[in-house]
């Protein structure tokens, strides 16, 4: 069975609170309109000063509610090679990032009266987490249960290929804990030519067109596809959300499932519990 996951890193950290409170309003809309879940990976001072508007996604019933640390540090140092050469990013220590997470679910906690099961990492790493057993063993101990880490390829760059596909980190000694890469092109990079391609799309249309066809490959070999925007880039460059429309309706016409990535975690845990 082919899968489209629709998720969301709600990260600004403007103090107002004004792209995000802009994007739940954007993001209610359509997905009211469409009968959509998605999942919303929040940092933690992002919640901390949008507590009300998050909390009304609530009654919709059609969202998640994930981590996404309480800051946006960094997991892991990136060398990053790409058309504007080569740039060094680097990660916090392994006490900073337990306590990043820490603060995040403790925020999720009194604002939302949730326990977070998935966690998306910021900025994400090649092969995700597999190389740092230290950093799953604080996510197993605070709870997490799936990571969308996955998001880059060898050069710490994208796009990372349709067929990395979900995995259990069961070879570091976590096979409860589920990898959800983030394939194909991301959202971070729209304002120069809409999703890290080596041509410029003349729309967002156009571009919601290019990525949706990347969905006949996934439904032909019953792949998942993640789709990951943030809530600065949406507002920004797509304040309509064509993609995710598109998206969803292409879905939906190959019959995949457009569900949340705890649905999609529990439908993969289940065989296993049952060994």
């Amino acid at each position: 069975m082919s899968w489209l996951l629709l998720g969301y890193d709600v990260e600004s950290a403007e103090p107002d609170g004004g792209v995000t409170r802009q994007f739940i309003d954007a993001l209610r809309r359509v997905h009211g309109e469409l009968e959509a879940p998605g999942t919303l990976f929040l940092c933690g001072r992002t919640l901390e000063n949008n507590a009300d508007a998050v909390r009304a996604t609530m009654a919709d019933g059609l969202f998640e509610y994930g981590s996404h640390t309480y800051s946006h540090v960094r997991f892991k140092t990136l060398w990053q090679v790409n058309e504007e050469g080569e740039t060094i990013h680097e990660g916090g220590s392994v006490a900073e990032i337990a306590r990043e997470v820490d603060g995040a679910n403790t925020v999720l906690r009194e604002v939302l009266g949730v326990e977070p099961l998935g966690l998306t990492t910021p900025w994400g790493y090649y092969r995700g987490l597999g190389d740092r057993p230290d950093l799953l063993a604080v996510l197993h101990m605070a709870g997490i249960r799936y990571v969308r880490s996955w998001m880059r390829n060898d050069r710490d760059w994208v796009p990372v290929p349709l067929e990395v596909q979900p995995f259990f980190y069961e070879a570091q000694g976590f096979g409860d804990m589920l990898e959800i890469p983030m394939t194909g092109r991301h959202d971070c990079d729209w304002g120069n030519h809409l999703g890290f391609e080596p041509r410029r799309f003349g729309s967002v249309g156009e571009y919601a067109q290019y990525v949706a066809g990347q969905l006949d490959t996934v439904a032909e070999n019953d792949w998942v596809f993640v789709n990951n925007q943030h809530d600065t880039t949406t507002v920004r460059w797509d304040p309509e959300m064509v993609l995710v429309r598109r998206l969803v309706e292409r879905a939906r016409e190959l019959g995949m499932t457009v569900g949340l990535c705890g649905d999609y975690y529990e439908q993969r845990l289940r065989p296993r519990e049952a060994q």
